[in-house]
């Protein structure tokens, strides 16, 4: 079974990847005069989300469903949602600012315009899998995302060709690489420079799946949900027979949506997300005994990180 930081990649990291790795933008635009080192480049300061794409953000707590107010204690030492959009975008302002002064154009579209569906790398809301009944009956097994999929795929096509466009000027690589982004990491820092709070989660998830009251409550559910007509043992087997991609506004079928409601109302009649929930509570505070000094040293830079971007962000307005 997968663990739910492998879920969670879909979060944070689907929304904010693009702006990690790609050096594009479809909503900045530039004008460059010349060329070569002489050319002089005048560039729109990127554009941050407002608080209407900011409300689209997931919330720090779960709000509905059988998750709803849970929050594990490792959750205290991990970076939000918003924490790392702003993070992201503070150090493209950073490397913006940098590349214009070298000459260079970088028009990097804003993170968090295409939010993924958790807060943190913990992913409460699916941790255990699917807990919402109102969203198992819209959207089956998939997590609700706000936008729609071509949206996505429409931005990091145009995305893709801005990177190219831009990073194909001689010397481009070279500025960024050895000038913008150690300036970025020295202004704000580095996301993620450790992890050790996701390692640990994702550890305690591995560790209580195998304690003998998640065990039961786990073959309790899937003993109801054969009462249902569906034969699965683990909840990566419910899940697992509807896990090829939709396409852009397909609707669910009936039987997902049969097995994905069966699968939350099964998960009640259990108990089951309490009952690991409670085990892996246990657990983490265990762990953050364990590791306190760590932990606290990484909740340190991580709110080093927030303040440099708070910094950074508040110059722009």
């Amino acid at each position: 079974m997968s663990t739910p930081r492998v879920r969670a990649a879909a979060f944070v990291f689907a929304a904010v990847t693009a702006a990690t790795v790609s050096v594009s933008s479809c909503g900045a635009p530039h004008h460059v005069s010349g060329s070569g080192k002489g050319r002089h480049v005048v560039a729109q300061a990127m554009p941050l989300p407002d608080a209407e794409v900011r409300a689209t953000w997931p919330k720090r707590q779960v709000e509905r469903g059988l998750a709803k107010g849970m929050r594990l204690p490792l959750q205290d030492y991990m970076l939000g949602y918003a924490d790392v959009v702003d993070g992201e975008n503070a150090r493209d302002l950073v490397k913006q600012e940098c590349m214009r002064r070298l000459s260079f154009q970088f028009a990097p579209e804003p993170s968090g315009l295409h939010p993924g569906p958790a807060y943190d790398a913990m992913n409460m809301k699916r941790r255990y899998g699917i807990t919402d009944r109102t969203e198992a009956t819209i959207y089956g097994f998939a997590p609700a995302q706000a936008g729609t999929d071509d949206d996505s795929t429409s931005a990091e096509d145009a995305e893709l060709a801005r990177e190219d466009s831009e990073s194909s000027v001689p010397g481009w690589d070279k500025a960024m690489n050895d000038t913008c982004i150690p300036e970025a990491n020295a202004k704000v820092g580095v996301l993620f420079e450790t992890d050790l709070a996701g390692d640990l989660a994702s550890q305690s998830y591995g560790a209580t799946i195998k304690q003998t009251p998640v065990r039961n409550a786990i073959a309790t559910w899937s003993s109801c949900m054969a009462g249902n007509g569906h034969r699965v043992k683990t909840l990566d087997d419910a899940e697992g027979r509807f896990a090829t991609p939709k396409l852009p506004g397909l609707k669910p079928g009936k039987a997902e949506v049969s097995m994905a409601t069966d699968d939350v109302d099964c998960k009640q009649t259990s108990n089951l997300v309490g009952t690991w929930y409670r085990a892996e509570t246990a657990y983490q505070h265990k762990q953050i005994a364990s590791h306190r000094g760590e932990l606290e040293a990484e909740r340190a830079r991580n709110r080093r990180l927030i303040e440099r971007t708070r910094a950074v962000l508040s110059a722009r307005k």
